[in-house]
């Protein structure tokens, strides 16, 4: 009898909330200043938030992984075949792929944003600026450190 007593009044068992997800467009302020890795890294862990679906995220790292590899490839025509390209043209057409690998996965992510107004800012989007400037930072800096060795 007193557990049937007690039964009745403990709380009922606490549901864990998923984490507010980052707006989607924020996402390419981190592209533009962290490159690839950067932006695939928080559109990975913003695709958690959202409960993308496993072939989602295999998508939005394909595509990241894909992005870095044609921006190695273009380094190479750049660097070694010498076509006279300084790497001014480089680094314009390689934010030009970071920003086109920022809107595949942005469009991944978007069936999956419940709130999906422009510029959309409240309680349903989380503030983005710890893990944005942890991913430019860490990220960014590796791809950067990966770059010039190759370009050596």
């Amino acid at each position: 009898m007193i557990t049937k007593l007690l039964g009745r009044l403990s709380p009922p068992p606490v549901v864990a909330e998923r984490a507010r997800p980052w707006r989607l467009q924020s996402q390419g302020y981190v592209a533009f200043l962290g490159g690839f890795a950067a932006v695939t890294t928080i559109a990975l862990m913003n695709a958690d938030r959202l409960d993308v679906s496993k072939r989602g995220r295999a998508l939005i790292a394909g595509a990241g992984l894909l992005g870095l590899v044609l921006d190695v490839l273009i380094l190479d025509v750049v660097m070694i075949w010498g076509t006279g390209m300084d790497l001014g043209v480089h680094t314009m057409l390689s934010i030009l792929l970071v920003l086109t690998v920022h809107i595949v996965q942005m469009g991944v992510q978007r069936p999956y944003d419940r709130k999906i107004l422009l510029l959309s800012r409240g309680p349903d989007h989380a503030p983005m600026w710890l893990a944005g400037a942890a991913a430019i930072l860490v990220c960014g800096s590796v791809e950067h450190f990966m770059l010039t060795a190759i370009r050596g």
